[in-house]
């Protein structure tokens, strides 16, 4: 799955079905940038929660999980285990 900021928000708030599990585990490094960003991430549209995200407001998440790849890259062959 490339990084892309429809793949991103499609994998962050897309339901949770046996297929985004799949995609999760298969792309672990662009998952925990997900992860680091939701801890830091403030809406622009001021919403609180995920659910009351705007589209501009996810692909804005989008753009900052982009820039947390490229400044923060995890090699592509390390492997990580779900708990």
């Amino acid at each position: 799955m490339k990084g892309t900021s429809n793949n991103i928000i499609s994998l962050w708030f897309g339901a949770d079905t046996p297929i985004r599990q799949f995609k999760i585990e298969r792309n672990r490094p662009l998952w925990s940038a997900c992860q680091r960003v939701s801890q830091v991430f403030v809406a622009p549209s001021g919403a609180l929660t995920p659910d009351q995200y705007r589209k501009s407001d996810r692909s804005a998440f989008a753009r900052a999980v982009l820039e947390e790849l490229k400044y923060r890259r995890v090699p592509e062959e390390a492997t990580y285990e779900l708990v």
